[in-house]
């Protein structure tokens, strides 16, 4: 904490989950390279694994139970209002739609602003009540382009929010994935270096297509028996699929084939044990575990659906797949596993693409939308003076916010 200088602007973090997963580690990323004149405050609802990555940090964090509805719902607004006020933040930043909610309320009590960063898909569109929380918000972030568009369609954000609205991708630190541990992976495994592995990290449920990895993965099988395949994630929601999943595996073409891992923090080391990553989800807002994929040099193969292109891009570094049947999956997988020199060709390209998401660059990107919110002419700034900030997808530069 040393690093915030005195007079920094103090922003309130505030998370309605205690896991630590991708939105959770997104925001780190940002954190850990903002500028010294904004001091970082957490609110999570529960101990869990977010607190443990804050205090291993060293960021302070308050502890809020937010349940979904009823009086004590109301009860945690006027708490976190409290220590809105208490914590003299002059903004608060409400991580993943189901937070908006409760900050909403927080916000006006406290008379502070706050910032939605929408990370999600919301393709169904929110009736009246549900919108008015969006709706007060000073300002939003949306992860791609893909988000931002399938928000203003289901009545997220008002029309006259749309200059408010910035799209700004996912980060990460990308020195942690140049030099992974492929070997002590490979040991634990038992696996020796010439045999072919696939993977994929994912929280487990039916949305991220573990079931259909397994299916390619039997079929891959029969055509390569030396090939082996790892699932890495938890499935603290979804023990039934989870349980689902390993009765598959009792397959003779997937028994002592396939092995499931859980939450792994050495995500590095298990990237760099690869030959190919795939993620064959049925949505994606942007999945921020291929900018790792790519930074590792893993070739990828994913799902041609909503934000994933905008991430892993049309230049070489993913195959993109349009359709969910296992044998399509299979058949690409199989192909790049036996071209050499395409694999080699898709790690230069991924790792090129993953430098526009260092976290050093996009940080002071987000700074800017907490900046402005913070101006007493927000109302007034048009696109061109606020500098909302995107991701050029032809170039990687830095451009204005683009309009669907």
């Amino acid at each position: 904490m040393s690093k915030h200088r005195a007079g920094a602007r103090t922003i309130l973090f505030v998370s309605s989950v205690s896991a630590l997963y991708g939105a959770e580690r997104s925001l780190l990323e940002i954190i850990n390279v903002m500028s010294p004149a904004w001091m970082p405050w957490f609110v999570v609802p529960a101990k869990g694994p977010y607190s443990a990555a804050l205090e291993e940090a060293h960021y302070p964090y308050d502890v809020i139970p937010m349940p979904d509805g009823g009086r004590r719902f109301f009860l945690a607004a006027l708490r976190l209002a409290w220590i809105i006020r208490k914590r003299r933040a002059g903004l608060v930043h409400a991580n993943l739609h189901h937070t908006v909610p409760i900050v909403a309320i927080a916000s006006k009590l406290s008379g502070v602003p706050f910032v939605a960063h929408i990370r999600n898909m919301i393709s169904e569109p929110l009736g009246d009540h549900t919108k008015r929380p969006f709706h007060a918000a000073a300002a939003g972030i949306c992860i791609s382009r893909a988000v931002k568009n399938a928000a203003f369609e289901a009545g997220v954000f008002s029309p006259e929010q749309y200059d408010r609205i910035w799209i700004i991708p996912d980060s990460r630190n990308l020195s942690k994935y140049a030099h992974g541990k492929r070997a002590a992976i490979r040991a634990e495994l038992g696996l020796s270096e010439d045999v072919p592995l696939v993977g994929m990290i994912a929280r487990i449920e039916p949305m991220k297509g573990q079931h259909i990895f397994l299916e390619a993965a039997a079929l891959i099988a029969d055509q390569m028996p030396t090939a082996r395949f790892l699932l890495v994630g938890d499935a603290d929601w979804h023990r039934d699929y989870l349980a689902m999943l390993k009765r598959r595996c009792e397959d003779p073409r997937l028994k002592r084939r396939v092995t499931f891992l859980g939450y792994r923090r050495d995500v590095p080391d298990i990237l760099a044990a690869l030959e190919c990553f795939a993620h064959p989800s049925s949505r994606g807002a942007f999945v921020s575990v291929l900018i790792e994929a790519m930074a590792a040099g893993i070739p990828l193969v994913v799902s041609d659906v909503d934000g994933i292109p905008e991430c892993v891009g049309r230049d070489g570094a993913a195959e993109l797949i349009d359709s969910l049947e296992p044998t399509v999956w299979a058949n690409a997988i199989l192909q790049l596993m036996r071209d050499p020199e395409r694999r080699a060709s898709m790690t230069r390209a991924g790792r090129e693409r993953a430098k526009r998401y260092d976290a050093t660059r996009v940080g002071p990107e987000t700074e800017d939308v907490f900046a402005h919110c913070l101006s007493r002419d927000l109302d007034r700034l048009s696109p061109a003076q606020a500098k909302p900030i995107a991701m050029n997808e032809n170039s990687g530069r830095r451009a204005s916010d683009q309009r669907a």
